[in-house]
């Protein structure tokens, strides 16, 4: 009786540490995609404000900044990422046509 006491205590404080581990872990995680995800908001914004000024050359870049930004955050969904290479792809194709046609 005492031995599968004993036993439930050890298999209880396993499971805790294990979930606390995983906890905190999951946590660091998170806190190191943050600054990312901050940087790829503020290069988003920097994007339009260049499309409002015409600037697509800006855009250009700081569409493919955030985009790198996101992917250094690891983000696991793909229609964000693939959306924003596709903005990208779209606003380095103008930029290329302005440019070519100075």
């Amino acid at each position: 009786m005492k031995k599968s006491v004993r036993l439930s205590l050890i298999i209880v404080a396993a499971v805790a540490a294990i979930s606390t581990t995983v906890a905190a872990s999951t946590f660091i995680q998170s806190n190191e995609k943050l600054p990312e995800l901050e940087r790829a908001a503020r290069l988003q914004n920097l994007s339009v404000i260049a499309v409002n000024n015409k600037d697509y050359a800006l855009a250009c870049k700081s569409q493919t900044e955030a985009e790198k930004a996101l992917f250094r955050a690891n983000l696991r969904s793909d229609d964000v990422l693939g959306m924003l290479d596709k903005s990208s792809s779209e606003l380095c194709s103008k930029a290329a046509k302005v440019i070519a046609s100075k």
